[in-house]
């Protein structure tokens, strides 16, 4: 058998006298018990030992404190206070229960101990329970009103007491913003000792559940940014970040809010680049926010911020957080920066490890790390051509850019192409070096070429402009590796022909000038067959201002098939007569054709005559295909060989004759074995040939079935 606690006689005589009718011993017990408290015994009693029995003997004592915390003697009321916040350690519902309306009328002594112990008595509940706390009437209004207490005490056992409320849910930090005088009481707490981290911890939850109405609380109180910036600057880890979190929302929510930070006294931007750098994803995501919106205010304030000792190597160390989001936020600070200074990014892409955490975030999954990346780095390789070298010789950095560029995604192709275009061409001119690297880079120039076509806008530009680059290195090796990649020459076609772009149709049609010239014969040929003369058509009759641009492909083409070129251009000729009919003319009449009127008349007769004989022939085609069909639907599943139908022993063998493939106007020609088709051959032989022959045709034509 257990031996008994040998506490257990004075924990009953306690109770005894805790709940004597003589009120001076019940005093006595109180006191007894606070002191008991003050030595941290649980609860005076030892209730964590005693069991559940004991507890519930304790339950006849806690209508005692409660009647002492009402004592008209301020030390008995302070004794109680101080028993009941021991107590509800350990039984907070029975305290909460028995002792809440007390509590809140305690607190009205807003600057008494009294007070102060009460509102640790609320904080005690909220860690256990906040919404038994909520549900107390006038407690969270009783809480508001004690921040206003000239006890430090009281302020910090209030605002913690709000703060677990705030934190516990968005419905009760709405409550607890609710409360008459709340959010005006927290900012003022905010700069009472002790008291600001745990102010700062509420108002960063009722931010969370509704960012508008801290907003406005903070506008209509001069003194509440000074009062942040100061528990930004301490060394209590909670008040930082706290603070760094309320700030990161003020400043999402209004740049105004926070605009005054730098102005303050001490080194908040250093409190901030510090949380930036730091191990913390929230608090380094928040930190980010901040300094974005204070370099956007104006270009002097971006040079202050970015200046500011520690802020810069923050920045760069951030790069390479694991938390993607922050690395966004670090390079978004500099992005910002940039609409007022472009030496940023360069001061950014110069300083000692950062180029290389650049580059590496080119690998991010992220579109806005990717983009804020590919920016930065564009504007840094424009204006140095040897951060231009070291980008292009990092590995995996171009590939990187292409890939992004290929995908074809908003602002990062944007920001990809941007990249390419910027390691390729500086402020100086091209940089011949850097053309040769990217057109050896394995995949750039198919996702160039693919941006061309397909992203239109900026995107599309840059992209044309560093494949026009490479070719006017007019390096014969360079020229030919542009021309063999993939989609890069009917990429340029295609540019020339329906881009509204002046400049960039006029940047195609040099590319496409510069290879036709390299070799006429060869890499001319396939820029013709590719369309280019009727591209170049298409486009002087879009206007006068891409005449030039027409007429600069069209005379290197000239050198490659004149009669092609002159046949293309008469297609013009014919009414109804067009801007590109008179342009078509002038072409034809100026050197090298040098055609004369007689001449142009009779190719003009002769593209009529063509244009008819075209309409003729599709229709042929047309009633042709349509006859295949219509024989189909005529003719009996049978064996061409033997005469074997559909419902015959082994007609489910018939096949199609695998020379025309059906492809023919006879419609299908069907066997029901090799023995047949061969046998059939000699008479089949003529048709299938021409058949086969007139089908590899339409697929080889421009804009025929693959």
């Amino acid at each position: 058998m257990s031996r008994p606690s040998p506490s257990a006689p004075s924990i009953s005589r306690l109770i005894a006298q805790l709940c004597s009718a003589d009120a001076s011993t019940a005093a006595d017990a109180v006191a007894h018990a606070a002191r008991a408290a003050a030595r941290d015994d649980h609860g005076a009693l030892r209730l964590a030992l005693g069991g559940d029995a004991l507890l519930l003997v304790l339950g006849g004592a806690v209508p005692a404190f409660v009647r002492a915390l009402q004592n008209p003697d301020e030390d008995i009321e302070k004794y109680a206070g101080a028993v009941l916040g021991g107590v509800a350690r350990v039984a907070p519902d029975l305290v909460a229960e028995a002792a809440g309306s007390a509590l809140v009328a305690a607190l009205s002594r807003v600057d008494s101990v009294v007070a102060a112990n009460a509102a640790g008595v609320f904080m005690v509940i909220a860690e256990h329970n906040a919404s038994r706390l909520a549900a107390e009437p006038g407690a969270f209004q009783a809480l508001a009103s004690a921040l206003r207490s000239t006890n430090a005490s009281t302020v910090c056992n209030a605002a913690a007491a709000l703060g677990i409320c705030a934190s516990a849910s968005p419905s009760l930090a709405r409550l607890v913003a609710d409360a008459p005088g709340a959010g005006a009481a927290l900012l003022a707490a905010l700069a009472v000792s002790d008291a600001g981290a745990n102010a700062a911890q509420a108002l960063r939850h009722i931010a969370d559940a509704d960012v508008e109405r801290v907003a406005r609380l903070v506008s209509a109180a001069p003194a509440a940014l000074p009062a942040l910036s100061a528990l930004l600057q301490s060394t209590d880890a909670d008040a930082v970040n706290a603070t760094i979190i309320l700030l990161g929302e003020l400043a999402d929510h209004d740049h105004t809010l926070v605009a005054g930070l730098p102005d303050l006294p001490g080194a908040p931007l250093q409190a901030l680049a510090a949380a930036l750098r730091g191990p913390h994803d929230h608090l380094a995501f928040c930190a980010g926010i901040v300094l974005n919106v204070l370099v956007g205010e104006s270009a002097e304030q971006a040079q202050r911020v970015l200046s500011a000792p520690g802020v810069m190597q923050a920045v760069i160390a951030a790069i390479s957080h694991p938390d993607q989001r922050v690395v966004a936020n670090a390079l978004e600070v500099v992005c910002t920066a940039l609409q007022f200074d472009s030496g940023h990014a360069v001061r950014l892409a110069r300083a000692p490890g950062a180029l290389q955490r650049l580059l590496r975030a080119l690998g991010s999954p992220d579109e806005l790390t990717f983009a804020n990346a590919a920016s930065i780095l564009a504007i840094a390789c424009r204006a140095d051509a040897d951060l231009a070298r070291q980008a292009a010789a990092f590995p995996g950095a171009l590939r990187a850019l292409a890939a992004r560029l290929l995908r074809g995604e908003g602002g990062a192709a944007v920001f990809a192409a941007a990249a390419l275009f910027n390691v390729a061409v500086g402020e100086n001119g091209s940089r011949t070096e850097m053309l040769r690297r990217l057109a050896a880079e394995e995949g750039v120039l198919p996702a160039l070429a693919a941006a061309a076509t397909h992203s239109g806008g900026d995107a599309a530009h840059n992209s044309i402009g560093v494949l026009a680059a490479i070719a006017c290195v007019e390096e014969e090796r360079l020229v030919r590796l542009l021309s063999a990649a993939e989609g890069v020459i009917p990429a340029l076609v295609g540019v020339v022909r329906t881009r509204a772009d002046v400049e960039t149709a006029l940047l195609s049609a040099i590319a496409l000038q510069q290879i036709a010239a390299t070799s006429p014969q060869d890499l001319g040929r396939r820029v013709l067959d590719a369309g280019a003369a009727e591209a170049a058509l298409e486009a002087m009759a879009r206007g006068s201002d891409h005449v030039v641009a027409s007429r600069t492909m069209l005379q290197a083409l000239l050198a490659v098939d004149a009669a092609k070129v002159a046949a293309v251009l008469a297609t013009a000729l014919p009414p109804p007569f067009t801007a590109a009919t008179i342009r078509a003319h002038t072409v034809l009449a100026a050197a090298p054709l040098s055609l004369g009127p007689v001449a142009i008349e009779a190719l003009a007769h002769a593209a009529e005559a063509a244009a008819t004989l075209r309409a003729r022939t599709a229709a042929l085609e047309a009633l042709a295909s349509a006859a295949a069909v219509e024989a189909d639907a005529a003719r009996l599943r049978v064996c061409a060989g033997c005469g074997l139908q559909r419902e015959s022993a082994g007609a489910a063998r018939l096949r199609l004759c695998t020379g025309c493939s059906g492809k023919g106007p006879a419609g299908r020609v069907l066997y029901c074995s090799t023995d047949c088709q061969r046998a059939h051959w000699p008479a089949h032989k003529a048709y299938c040939k021409k058949a086969a022959a007139a089908a590899a045709a339409e697929r080889s034509a421009p804009g025929g079935a693959a």
